[in-house]
């Protein structure tokens, strides 16, 4: 059964969007018209050099606070931010980072929110900008000049299906498989996470910390590491509902896109407030 079930896992992921995108396929792709690259990094880390063409994008324009929490913004103003980087609903988007774990979170959310907005055709770049400079610095394919984007006419339509509330959450409790993208330590209470007053995690949950799926370089892990974490270590079936939830939603935002846009699962839903808002309540239920 185990077999069958790869089999069919592989097989579906052949149809699949392209998630992951070398550089050499970024590089033949440079100058195409409908392309946008989008750097996740700081302002003064993108002067410093980046990819030639490449927006800086700012993930935080993305969301609002609410409470000690995060959400993602209304359509119209995802719509708007968009429209001024540059984005049409024809465009293919890749987006990287710099190769620190907060870039990468941040090449994931704004994936998300592409996604779930209605842009089909994004790609995050395996290894990011070191991967990028450690092939094409001597082509002189690294820029420091800021680009100037046109302003793009995308038009969003927004996905109800994939960004859920607290309430839904507790609805589903040992009904729906729940992975987590923290770190162990903070899973399992041994540590307190930035901004979470209570220790521990949301019952019947797994433990997935995001970071696991990627090597030292920050490639995405090979099919078969990612099936044995995900199917055999978290038992997920990619055909039913699965939950992610992290510390505010960044986290979480790379197990999604890994689970929904490289391996094909069908129904995988964020709890984009997530422990910020879980773990500073004082009726919702933690286990450690």
């Amino acid at each position: 059964m185990k077999i069958i079930i790869t089999l069919i896992f592989g097989f579906a992921y052949l149809f699949s969007s392209q998630a992951f995108i070398s550089s050499e396929e970024l590089k033949d792709k440079l100058g195409a018209k409908n392309l946008v690259i989008l750097d996740t990094t700081k302002e003064e880390v993108y002067k410093q050099g980046h990819i030639p063409g490449a927006i800086r994008v700012e993930a935080s324009k993305l969301r609002h606070k609410v409470g000690k929490h995060q959400l993602i913004n209304s359509p119209k103003e995802i719509e708007a931010y968009f429209q001024c980087l540059g984005i049409n609903n024809d465009s293919e988007v890749v987006i990287y980072g710099h190769n620190i774990d907060k870039d990468l979170l941040k090449a994931s959310y704004v994936a998300l929110a592409l996604k779930t907005h209605g842009l089909k055709n994004i790609s995050i770049l395996n290894g990011g900008y070191p991967d990028w400079v450690s092939k094409f610095e001597f082509d002189e394919l690294v820029s420091t000049e800021k680009t100037v984007c046109n302003q793009g006419d995308f038009k969003a339509s927004f996905n109800p299906n994939v960004l859920i509330n607290k309430d839904y959450v507790l609805s589903k409790i040992g009904k729906v498989s729940m992975i987590e993208a923290r770190p162990s330590e903070f899973f399992y209470g041994k540590k307190q996470s930035s901004g979470v007053k209570r220790l521990g995690h949301i019952p019947k949950a797994k433990s997935s910390y995001w970071r696991d799926k990627f090597d030292s370089e920050y490639n995405v892990k090979k099919d078969k590491d990612l099936n044995a974490i995900y199917i055999d270590d978290n038992k997920l079936n990619a055909n039913k509902e699965v939950i992610v939830y992290c510390t505010g939603g960044l986290e979480a935002s790379m197990n999604w896109y890994l689970l929904t846009q490289h391996l094909n699962f069908k129904d995988v839903k964020i709890y984009d407030a997530s422990m910020r808002e879980w773990g500073n309540l004082d009726d919702t239920p933690l286990e450690i």
